[in-house]
């Protein structure tokens, strides 16, 4: 969980955030401290929705009861916004209908980029598949903890038309819903230029954007096919579509570049902060900054809908409860941490704590306290051992960031292979990610900007090549992680102790799941994914466990 200056706060309230549709989830700000978690780490069902489990998880992790709470902030996506005090399923709760309000979509995207920045003064562009009201593309200018709405597109204008929509009937057209963008992200590496010519956005004098797309869904890629005569391969057949997936990245890269140079050109504010689920677009992240004179760019780790249930709890604390910008955020781990007492009631199979499924009952582990869990998990990495790591809070957002990954050594080549066909079985054109000493970025790779969040994706050194080639893309390109010892403490000492020995400072790391599930979050969930999958060894805390 994340701790702020209490001395500051002007009202001390208790807020909670909670978000209604997909990646549901609570965020409670209390007493200098914000805990937050997605539903889906709880139900184990990926993109859920709801917030039931995740309000109690939240409350238990600041030592809080319902009572104490002071009000309850929530948002939908949904075109109609919810009712000025929506109470959901915690009306049966019994909680007056005064503590109960609601914001906007696209405000609340705003308010997590804004408030966890480190900018006083800031453009925010908010772009994703569809806020309230139409909104896909929304503009504010914050100054001094004051947000206003400077722009974006017109409300007469089709959800459709907009640049979120417009990459996901694309996902669509390759094979995939639109929550897996990402693949469509990972796949345009492969593909190539085929229709510079054919025009996709357009933009006008007042920065509003309109696409091509006249229809929803895989509908919408196949008229706009057909109409403009591309010759892509057949539908939903993955990675054969790897032109389509090359056409709508570099479409939404152009476009996205245009516009903030325009609003920049427009307010000459050099600080810009980012939200919505098409900025987990991390190459066009990077190119903002290669290619536009925007000079600092904040992203939080859960810009997409993870990050709604967070917003709503900071526009309670700031914009109800009147606080100033105070909070920073400088690591993702706003999740709870686990006690000593509930690793052993696992690693025991006691089962007072955490019920375990049978396949963990009939394997057989053992386990043994460290003295040095990042010295001697090193060792096991720089021999190609593939490590489940468990340490203090789980991560807000999608990305796994150090304490609920999978590492492994970022070499040899084939190292991605293997992960992939032992562990993570997810298509193989999918890059995995380096975390990196945050002192030796740049002589990996072509990146002035930290990235804490794995929100950049650079091209890679030569010397990268030869020593993390797992971690590359086709493109030599990779989605870095920058990791330093006061924000990222024990994983930080693991990278330094691999370094020590290797002479590379670099590790592989990939989110602690299986194909299609939710990145774990209990002791109980990290056991099982160890126990049905040949991972090598499993770190919890400080315990080093192994299959017998």
């Amino acid at each position: 969980m994340l701790k702020f200056d209490n001395n500051k706060i002007k009202n001390d309230k208790v807020v909670v955030g909670f978000n209604t549709g997909h990646h549901g989830g609570c965020a409670v700000i209390a007493h200098g401290k914000i805990a937050a978690i997605a539903e889906e780490r709880l139900t184990r069902k990926k993109y859920s929705d709801g917030y039931i489990n995740s309000l109690f998880y939240c409350l238990k992790a600041l030592n809080l009861k319902i009572s104490d709470v002071d009000l309850f902030v929530s948002s939908s996506y949904y075109k109609t916004p919810l009712p000025k005090h929506f109470m959901g399923e915690l009306k049966s709760l019994g909680i007056p209908e005064n503590k109960f309000i609601t914001v906007d979509h696209h405000l609340s995207h705003a308010y997590t980029s804004y408030y966890l920045s480190p900018f006083d003064e800031a453009l925010i562009t908010v772009i994703d598949g569809q806020g309230n009201n139409t909104d896909t593309e929304s503009y504010f200018l914050a100054r001094k903890g004051k947000i206003k709405k400077i722009g974006g597109n017109d409300p007469k204008r089709s959800i459709y038309k907009g640049i979120g929509r417009a990459y996901e009937v694309f996902t669509n057209y390759c094979g995939w819903s639109a929550q897996e963008a990402g693949k469509t992200m990972g796949l345009a590496a492969y593909g190539k230029e085929l229709y510079p010519d054919t025009v996709l956005f357009k933009i006008n004098k007042n920065l509003q954007i309109e696409s091509r797309i006249k229809n929803k869904y895989l509908q919408g890629a196949l008229d706009f096919v057909k109409h403009n005569n591309l010759k892509f391969n057949k539908p939903e057949s993955g990675y054969k579509n790897k032109d389509a997936a090359y056409f709508v990245q570099d479409k939404i890269e152009k476009i996205i570049l245009d516009l903030v140079q325009k609003l920049y050109g427009k307010y000459k504010i050099k600080n810009m902060c980012l939200g919505g689920g098409v900025f987990l677009n991390s190459i066009v992240n990077k190119k903002i900054i290669d290619n536009t004179n925007i000079e600092n760019l904040f992203i939080p780790p859960c810009c997409d809908d993870t990050g709604q249930a967070l917003g709503n709890a900071l526009f309670g604390f700031h914009h109800y409860f009147g606080n100033n910008k105070i909070i920073e955020l400088n690591n993702a781990y706003l999740g709870r941490r686990y006690e000593d007492k509930e690793i052993l009631d696992v690693l025991n199979k006691n089962q007072k704590i955490f019920t375990l499924p049978y396949h963990v009952k009939a394997t057989k582990i053992v386990f043994k306290k460290s003295s040095n869990i990042a010295k001697d998990t090193a060792k096991l990495l720089a021999n190609k051992k593939i490590i489940g790591w468990f340490q203090g809070g789980s991560e807000v957002g999608p990305r796994a960031l150090g304490h609920r990954s999978i590492l492994c050594a970022p070499y040899p080549i084939g190292m991605k292979e293997t992960l992939n066909r032992r562990v993570k079985h997810r298509e193989t054109f999918r890059p995995f990610a380096p975390s990196v000493l945050k002192e030796k970025v740049r002589d990996y790779f072509y990146i002035n900007v930290s990235s804490p969040f794995m929100l950049f994706v650079a091209k890679a050194k030569e010397v990268a090549k030869k020593k993390a080639p797992a971690t590359l893309h086709v493109d030599n390109t990779a989605r870095i992680q920058t990791v330093d010892e006061k924000n990222n403490g024990l994983y930080y000492d693991l990278i330094k102790e691999f370094y020590k020995i290797t002479g590379v400072p670099v590790i592989l790391n990939t989110s602690f799941n299986d194909n299609n599930e939710p990145i774990i979050e209990t002791p109980g969930d990290a056991l099982s994914m160890f126990c049905k999958t040949p991972i090598d060894h499993l770190v919890m805390g400080n315990y080093l466990i192994s299959k017998k």
